[in-house]
């Protein structure tokens, strides 16, 4: 379960990044495309989407670490038995 959610937080990390790079692009030729509306209207749809998508991936990653902090959060630690005169 802890190999699932570290590989899922993994995952969720790279595709935030992915999502927060497009939304920062598409930013940025919003400023640039003003000459017709449909050009405006793609670029437009696609900031909605990358800025909603970076928000749940960004949401699921959170949740991840939660799951992980709360898997070992109930494991013991090991015992040190060097020190222990074997």
């Amino acid at each position: 379960m802890i190999n699932f959610l570290l590989f899922n937080a993994g995952i969720l990390n790279i595709m935030f990044y992915i999502f927060a790079i497009g939304f920062v692009i598409s930013l940025l030729l919003e400023q640039f495309v003003k000459d017709n509306e449909r050009s405006l209207y793609i670029v437009q749809s696609n900031r909605r989407y990358c800025w909603r998508q970076a928000w749940v991936s960004n949401l699921f990653w959170f949740l991840c670490n939660i799951g992980i902090w709360l898997i070992l959060r109930s494991q013991q630690t090991p015992s040190d038995t060097f020190w222990n005169g074997i």
